[in-house]
This record gives C-alpha cells, sequence and structure tokens, in this order.
C-alpha cells in the first residue's frame, strides 16, 4: 500500500467534497499541483471503486460510497444524528416511511430511513442517488440551491422516468418558482407511476437547504385532504431539525393545513 498514492487519493477526495457541483479534470489537477495523467489514474480507481462519480466528459464529484462513508465517520454528530427522533416521531404520527435526504454533487442521497407499520409501503434504498428533476426531494433541492438549478436547466437532454417527468425547462423553471413559494415539493408519478413524493426543506446555520424530509407512499394514500395534514407535519418536522441545526427562526419555512390546502387547490388547477 503506497502512503503517497493514499495521502493524493485522499486530497482529491477533501477537494471534491468543497466542490459538490463537481470539478473538471483539469482545475482538479492544477489546484491540487498534481500531473492531469496521475489525477486521471488516480480518479478512474476511484470511480471503480463507486467513490467517486462521472458527472460529464471529465467532470468529476464524490460518489455513493464516499457519501456513505462520510456519514458513517461523522455519524455521532451529523445531520442523522440531530433528526433521527424527530423523524422517528414523524413517521409515527403520519404512519409513512420517512426519509432524511441529503444533497450529493449534482444528485439526492438518501441517508436514513425510519419505517411505518403500512403493509403497502415505498422503499427507498439508503445511499440511493435519486435526479434532480424527476423527485420531490430532487426539486427541492434544484429550487433552492442556484447551481443545481442552473444544471439541471442547462442539461442538454432529461431523463423522462413516467409520463408525468417535466423534462420541458420553461416548466421546470416554474416548477422550482413555485416550489420556493409553496415551501414544499410534490412529484405526483414523475419517478415511479403511482406513487407520489413530497419534500420539506431543512435549512443549516448558514440558511442553505442542503438537506429535506421525504416521504413517499402510494397515491391513494396522501390523495384529499390526507395530504396537507401530512406535509403540515413534514413541515414541522423539518423546522424542528433546522432549529437544532442553528437556522434562524425567520430562515424556516413552517406550512399550516389551512395554508397547504390551499395551496394544494391552486396547484392542481395550474397542472
Amino acid at each position: 500500500m503506497n502512503p503517497a498514492r493514499i495521502d493524493r487519493a485522499l486530497a482529491v477526495l477533501g477537494y471534491l467534497a468543497e466542490h459538490q457541483e463537481g470539478s473538471p479534470l483539469k482545475r482538479l489537477s492544477d489546484d491540487l499541483g498534481l500531473p492531469m495523467s496521475s489525477a486521471h489514474d488516480l480518479l478512474q480507481t476511484l470511480v471503480e471503486l463507486d467513490v467517486v462519480e462521472v458527472l460529464g466528459q471529465r467532470t468529476y464529484a464524490l460518489g455513493p460510497r464516499a457519501v456513505l462513508l462520510a456519514l458513517s465517520i461523522v455519524d455521532s454528530v451529523d445531520l442523522r444524528h440531530v433528526s433521527r427522533p424527530y423523524l422517528a416521531d414523524l413517521c409515527e404520527e403520519i404512519n409513512e416511511n420517512t426519509y432524511l435526504a441529503v444533497r450529493s454533487g449534482t444528485e439526492v442521497v438518501y441517508a436514513d430511513r425510519h419505517e411505518a407499520g403500512q403493509t403497502l409501503s415505498v422503499v427507498v434504498k439508503l445511499g440511493g442517488q435519486r435526479p434532480l428533476h424527476g423527485t420531490s426531494v430532487g426539486k427541492l433541492m434544484a429550487a433552492y440551491n442556484p447551481e443545481l438549478e442552473q444544471r439541471v436547466l442547462d442539461a442538454a437532454q432529461l431523463t423522462r422516468f413516467t409520463p408525468r417527468t417535466l423534462v420541458d425547462k420553461a416548466r421546470l423553471r416554474e416548477e422550482f418558482r413555485d416550489i420556493r413559494a409553496r415551501s414544499y415539493s410534490v412529484s405526483d408519478g414523475e419517478s415511479v407511476e403511482g406513487i407520489l413524493g413530497l419534500a420539506t426543506p431543512i435549512v443549516d446555520a448558514a440558511g442553505t437547504v442542503s438537506a429535506a424530509v421525504h416521504v413517499s407512499a402510494p397515491l391513494g394514500r396522501l390523495s384529499g385532504d390526507r395530504l396537507p395534514t401530512v406535509v403540515a407535519a413534514m413541515s414541522r418536522a423539518a423546522a424542528l431539525v433546522s432549529r437544532q441545526l442553528g437556522a434562524a427562526e425567520d430562515t424556516v419555512p413552517v406550512r399550516t393545513v389551512e395554508e397547504i390546502r390551499q395551496l394544494e387547490e391552486d396547484r392542481r388547477a395550474a397542472e
């Protein structure tokens, strides 16, 4: 085992952790003072190990394995530790699986899960990544992070997962604007047909949304008056976690059932 190579690998991972949007090979090579060929070989090895992922032509970001490792290392003080009691309470209150989602480069990773007692439930793999345009958590992250929003809108092509997936850039721009106005996100069969996903933002001390509370369930269980009740409970849980992270009270959005009911009427009328 070559200590110098390990040291270079750690330097690369540290660099990518500071550039969550990803970095071109040349910029990474120049900033770290590594020869292009050495940096490329090292990155290829890290890609094979799922520690790094390729976002585009010679553009690299942290991969799912690196994110899971980081979550494990800092578990005693990290977001999962802070959020667990609130997500557990939320799971019990709404009787649906609840998730903590975090940003990973240009995608979203599910970092924690609390399972309810429903016979039919949506179980999402921890560490599994979801795109920014086709899921409630992905759209939420893009809506609250300008660089992610621009990356979606600049994409040459967006994958259509179902007939309801938003792939039109103008409609997506409006969707991101509406999510910021509502303070929650809805994915109505856009990722998986018949499944409705919800997400509410978690705000940190810097006022940044880099995590979210997420719930997915069969459409029939979240229809009618139940959706506003569930989103309101998610909004309260996300606000409690945000305040534990040091977020200022005026930066944390909280919606009531009545507010959400009206917002949902407006959202459905606009479809």
